[in-house]
């Protein structure tokens, strides 16, 4: 009656696109991204480094941090 669902493929391949780095200029395109994270982005990543969006996000943070005190 009840069958054992088989895992979705698609749901397997989340966690490995959170480790995908992008350029700062791949952020600045970004549809993901408001106007000020992309402005923000631009001020502090550097052009030669790529980045996770992970790490894109802690940068945005540092920097409002920064700008509050």
């Amino acid at each position: 009656m009840f069958t054992k669902k088989e895992p979705d493929p698609k749901k397997t391949d989340t966690p490995q696109k959170n480790n995908q780095k992008y350029s700062k200029s791949q952020f600045a395109e970004s549809r993901q991204l408001s106007r000020m994270e992309k402005d923000i982005l631009a001020a502090v990543l550097l052009d030669q480094q790529t980045y996770t969006l992970q790490e894109a996000q802690e940068h945005i943070q540092q920097f409002m941090n920064g700008e509050a005190q």
